[in-house]
């Protein structure tokens, strides 16, 4: 696995290994054994879901932000812990849009009737909703990756477990499934989808007793960068919490 010869070393105070980089050298042996396994990662992972209280039903009130600043949509998603997602967006134009995601499938609609192509907006949320490990390994595996791989990678300044595993080269550049999680928060940083998409996250903060990323920045080939901003989250005690709130209902 490559590393960029500008990011020096990744952090020994931080997991306990050091990795010395000289232009672009592979992880060195000793360093590449230190890496805990799959398993434990995902217990952390789990761990660290249930602890920032995701592992449940989620109400997220958002704004869809382009990459110039100008507010594109508002609207309402519906999380849950078993990989169904709903995001209810009213548009700049009064137009109403809603993404679906269930597993592998997302689909897109505007004003009732099928949009043929769309940016991914929804990021695989089992994978930041996964309440044990196991369903964590059956949520990697939803997405095509290799649930008992684990890299080392930088995303920002998190140094990072590479959950699915990446390729070599560039950290940015990866197009291996995969779940990036910060080695001392373990909270999740990014998300990649095999087909080039990635989800990078915003820092957590907590909102009603949810912990969530404040943002989450939409990549996909083809597409401008959206942000996603996460402006109220919020447990979802019922179905009807969802319909009470609507499109573009904000906070």
């Amino acid at each position: 696995m490559t590393l960029r010869a500008s990011q020096m070393t990744l952090r020994a105070s931080r997991a306990g290994w050091a990795v010395a980089v000289l232009g672009a050298l592979a992880i060195a042996a000793p360093a590449r054994a230190a890496v805990p396994s799959a398993e434990k990662v995902r217990k952390a992972v789990a761990s660290s879901n249930a602890a920032a209280k995701r592992s449940q039903p989620l109400l997220l009130d958002v704004a869809l932000v382009s990459e110039t600043g100008q507010v594109a949509a508002a609207g309402q998603a519906r999380l849950d812990p078993t990989g169904s997602s709903r995001l209810d967006l009213r548009l700049g134009d009064g137009r109403d849009e809603t993404h679906e995601r269930n597993g592998s499938s997302y689909r897109v609609t505007r004003e009732g009737a099928p949009v043929d192509r769309s940016p991914p907006l929804l990021p695989p949320v089992r994978l930041l909703l996964a309440p044990s490990a196991e369903a964590l390994a059956a949520a990697l595996a939803d997405l095509g990756a290799d649930a008992e791989r684990v890299d080392l990678g930088i995303e920002g300044e998190h140094d990072c477990w590479v959950l699915g595993g990446r390729d070599p080269g560039p950290f940015g550049e990866n197009a291996r499934a995969s779940l990036w999680i910060d080695l001392d928060s373990r909270q999740p940083v990014r998300i990649d989808e095999a087909g080039g998409a990635h989800f990078r996250l915003g820092p957590s903060a907590l909102q009603n007793g949810v912990r969530f990323p404040t943002w989450i920045d939409v990549e996909a080939p083809g597409w401008p960068r959206w942000r996603m901003e996460i402006r109220r989250v919020a447990p979802a005690a019922s179905p009807a919490d969802h319909r009470a709130g609507g499109p573009g209902r904000m906070p």
